[in-house]
């Protein structure tokens, strides 16, 4: 079509649509095999260039001519850019959705992190409890030490009065042993060594 427009406007102005068409659209044309005509006749270039247009444009106007009907090659088309669109439209609905589970996605994670963050504050917070606790177990058991010596001690002690009084109340038996023997022999009994 565009070529046909071109000869036509050629004819209004031909160098312009030398520069358009290009010199090699002419050369590159099939050849007729009809023998060179005679240039005896001195024709101007216009007119021969004119010539050979005329002959573009009837060749032109037989290919549309044949009516190559590209209406159905052209709906084709369109069906399939209208389906790729379709196709895009699913991609692009896909990819909205897969943007939505990854933003879904990095809420959970930073959830995830916000929970790991309290428990590990929760491991320390426990950490020092625990620490807390081995200072206080050591402390009972300096206390618990202490007062086990001071027990032992009171103990000791107690067990040493009690041996001073069991020896002293020995000593008072013996002599109560001794009175009453004597006693009894005074009376005239037997004594009872028992």
């Amino acid at each position: 079509m565009e070529l046909k427009l071109c000869v036509r406007t050629w004819r209004a102005d031909w160098t312009l649509c030398l520069k358009v068409m290009g010199v090699g659209l002419i050369i590159k044309s099939r050849m007729n095999e009809e023998p060179t005509q005679n240039f005896s006749e001195m024709r101007s270039f216009e007119e021969r260039v004119f010539m050979r247009f005329d002959a573009v444009d009837a060749r032109l106007e037989r290919l549309e001519s044949r009516s190559y009907d590209t209406k159905p090659i052209w709906e084709r088309a369109l069906k399939e850019i209208h389906e790729t669109r379709t196709e895009l439209g699913d991609v692009k609905a896909g990819l909205a959705g897969v943007k939505t589970d990854m933003t879904d996605l990095k809420t959970d994670i930073t959830g995830v992190k916000t929970d790991v963050a309290g428990l590990k504050n929760d491991v320390t917070g426990l950490k020092t409890d625990i620490a807390g606790l081995k200072s206080d177990m050591a402390g009972l058991k300096n206390e618990f030490s202490d007062a086990k010596r001071e027990v032992r001690r009171q103990v000791t002690k107690r067990l040493d009065q009690i041996q001073v009084y069991q020896l002293e109340y020995r000593e008072d038996i013996r002599d109560a042993y001794e009175r009453i023997e004597k006693l009894e022999t005074k009376v005239g009994l037997e004594p009872d060594h028992s």
